[in-house]
Parts: structure tokens; C-alpha cells; sequence
């Protein structure tokens, strides 16, 4: 008999692990409340990533995901993502969780160790509460993202 209801356990334990991994590969997305049209701050200071730019537009991940939802930037604009949330932050461009959408590369052909190649729109590798990443979008249209270590947060920059 304990043997019976340990298989049961076994089995139901499976059953969730598999759950969990099916609905994490399957984000809901969460609806649009926010959009901008453009937020930009002045070029950075000479030396930082973006010198060439002519503009950066932050958005910034909370434990309530991104904000603004949705950017509007010029071709040639960089997209700062701030990690102000406290669980770990990985930009990658949809579809989640190969991140082929801008330059229908996957993360494992993108992604050497931990570093993007190609100037492709992927950060490759999460980072804590506080930290940044950077992205130059070089061409015009529309690119959903996620954040891959929680890929219910979404959003979209929209490139003109």
C-alpha cells in the first residue's frame, strides 16, 4: 500500500514540474496599460555606450514589469532597460525562448558566452536589481520583447 501512494506522489510531482514548465515557456502577455510615443534623454557623455546616438529612451523593469510598455524610437536610438525589480533581468527579443524576432538568429547562435555577437537584440545573460542594458536599434519596425527569466513581463519598441 505505501509503495501504491508513493508512486502517486511521484507521478503528481511530474505532473506539476511539467506544468510549470509548459506555462513558463507559453507567456501570457500582460495587457498594454502604458505606451510613450518617445521618452528620450540627452546623448550621453562622450565614453558611455550610446556616444553616437542622438537619443536614449530608458524603460525600466519592475516587479510589475515593464514601464513604459511600449516605445516609440528613431533608427539609430538606444533603448536603456533598468532593472529595478527584484528578481534578475534578461532582455531578449521575441519569440520567447529563442529570441529570433529582430534578427531570426536564436539565443544559442547569438549568445556566446553570455555575450551577444551579430548586433542582435538580446542581452544573453541575466543580471541583478540595479543593473542596465543597452540596445542600438538599427532598423525600422516593430520588435516585441521579454524579460526571459520572467517572460510574462513584455513589451515592444516600435522603430521609425
Amino acid at each position: 500500500m505505501n509503495t501504491k501512494v508513493a508512486w502517486i506522489a511521484v507521478v503528481v510531482v511530474i505532473a506539476l514540474a511539467v506544468l510549470w514548465f509548459v506555462t513558463s515557456m507559453n507567456p501570457v502577455a500582460e495587457p498594454a496599460t502604458d505606451s510613450v510615443a518617445v521618452t528620450t534623454t540627452p546623448t550621453e557623455p562622450a565614453g558611455s555606450a550610446s556616444e553616437d546616438n542622438d537619443a536614449v529612451t530608458v524603460v525600466t523593469l519592475t516587479d510589475a514589469g515593464f514601464t513604459p510598455s511600449t516605445v516609440t524610437v528613431a533608427v539609430g536610438d538606444t533603448v536603456r532597460f533598468v532593472n529595478d525589480s527584484s528578481r534578475g533581468m534578461w532582455v531578449g527579443a521575441d519569440e520567447h525562448p529563442t529570441h529570433t524576432e529582430y534578427d531570426g538568429t536564436s539565443t544559442r547562435e547569438h549568445c556566446v558566452n553570455g555575450t551577444a555577437v551579430g548586433g542582435t537584440f538580446d542581452q544573453c545573460a541575466a543580471t541583478a536589481r540595479g543593473s542596465s542594458y543597452e540596445f542600438t536599434f538599427t532598423k525600422a519596425g516593430t520588435f516585441g520583447y521579454h524579460n526571459h527569466t520572467g517572460a510574462s513581463s513584455v513589451g515592444t519598441v516600435i522603430v521609425r
